[in-house]
């Protein structure tokens, strides 16, 4: 029984799951800290990818692998929390472009220093190396799956 326990205890989907609702706990208290209450741990992707630059509706879609109606659905919470603006995209007229606004600029400095900071963590616990193949094996895996999709689609 013992070792079946590891076994399970190794498997993939477990691990990221887990992984995903600890780091959402972890985001959550320190969002908690720094942001609005009513910004949601899950308008992190959406805000986190919008970045300097800003973002076009269709590239966040793409990014972050969503529907237009939960890009839509979630640009309009950041922009009534005063974190980001759109205006109609100069190149295409079907398109928006998200920003972050001042507000939104501040907090998105915030939370990438929190998560730098966590990354240090992770350097620390599993060392610089372990955790850059790490990162990069992800990157990997998550570019596989994405081929499979464009296969099957």
């Amino acid at each position: 029984m013992e070792n079946r326990l590891n076994e399970n205890d190794r498997v993939l989907f477990r691990i990221i799951y887990l992984l995903r609702r600890l780091t959402d706990r972890w985001a959550s208290v320190n969002l908690s800290r720094v942001a609005a209450q009513d910004f949601n741990v899950t308008f992190l992707p959406y805000f986190m990818n919008i970045g300097d630059e800003g973002v076009s509706n269709h590239d966040l879609v793409k990014t972050i692998k969503v529907t237009k109606q939960g890009v839509s659905k979630t640009v309009k919470e950041l922009e009534n929390l005063g974190l980001v603006y759109t205006e109609k995209s100069d190149t295409d007229a079907r398109s928006i472009m998200i920003y972050l606004t001042e507000t939104g600029r501040t907090l998105f400095n915030v939370i990438k220093e929190h998560s730098d900071d966590l990354h240090n963590e992770y350097r620390k616990l599993v060392g610089t190396k372990n955790f850059e193949l790490m990162v990069d094996t992800l990157v990997k895996i998550i570019d596989f799956h994405e081929r499979i999709e464009k296969e099957v689609l």
